[in-house]
């Protein structure tokens, strides 16, 4: 659940019942002034989007090494003829499933 906390509202004791009571369900937005500054959440919750954002930039290098694999495998094929041969694939695609 994500809550919002005003920074002049936090005190060491608010902070205090905060870091006692955060889990991986809650998030606490921290706003100055009513904007969004800061965001507090669980370790758990950290090491999680750690790991998506490294699973992320993982599955793009891996795109691209496919992307340059494919192109190493047919250098003699202009950019245009790959649009070409992408744009009637979906056409063909589309045509089955419509």
């Amino acid at each position: 659940m994500v809550k919002d906390v005003d920074l002049k509202d936090l005190t060491n004791t608010k902070l205090r019942k905060i870091l006692d009571a955060i889990t991986s369900e809650d998030q606490y937005i921290l706003k100055d002034n009513g904007k969004p500054r800061a965001v507090l959440l669980s370790l758990d919750d950290l090491e999680l989007l750690k790991r998506a954002k490294a699973d992320k930039e993982k599955a793009w290098e891996n795109i691209f090494k496919t992307i340059k694999e494919v192109h190493d495998l047919n250098p003699n094929i202009s950019a245009e003829e790959v649009d070409a041969d992408v744009d009637q694939a979906i056409k063909e695609v589309r045509q089955v499933h419509s």
